[in-house]
């Protein structure tokens, strides 16, 4: 397996290993979470991060009125992205989240968390289990 195949499938396992927090509950019967945090998974300064998010809220204040933040983090606590939980079909958020180079969303329906390739090639969306078992107030 060649060394660019490898590094696409542990980055999709990173992704896989993940908790959410809120203040609340995002109450959408089916929404998308998303980021604008390090474009291609590449690591950005704190400060264009922010900028990049304040970015996509603008894009979001524009498409829907529901939405909350949320902040997505590894379960090691070491890495940390704030989020949107937003209320958009799948196709919107795909579409956005390509316009802002992310390798991937998350799709919560019916109480399950899939995990859904954007820019990722060749990797099939990822049912993760039950949303509530990623989910912490």
């Amino acid at each position: 397996m060649n060394q660019r195949k490898c590094k696409k499938k542990s980055l999709w396992r990173k992704y896989q290993n993940i908790t959410f927090e809120a203040r609340q509950h995002p109450v959408y019967h089916c929404f998308a979470i998303l980021t604008a945090f390090n474009p291609r998974s590449i690591v950005l300064t704190h400060s264009d991060n922010v900028k990049r998010n304040i970015a996509l809220e603008k894009n979001l204040i524009m498409l829907t009125d529901a939405w909350m933040p949320i902040c997505c983090r590894s379960l090691d606590r070491c890495w940390t992205e704030p989020s949107f939980a937003v209320d958009l079909s799948c196709k919107q958020a795909f579409e956005l989240a390509a316009m802002f180079e992310q390798n991937a969303i998350y799709w919560v329906e019916n109480n399950r968390l899939y995990l859904v390739p954007v820019l990722l090639e060749g990797i099939e969306t990822q049912n993760l289990g039950k949303w509530s078992t990623f989910f912490y107030t």
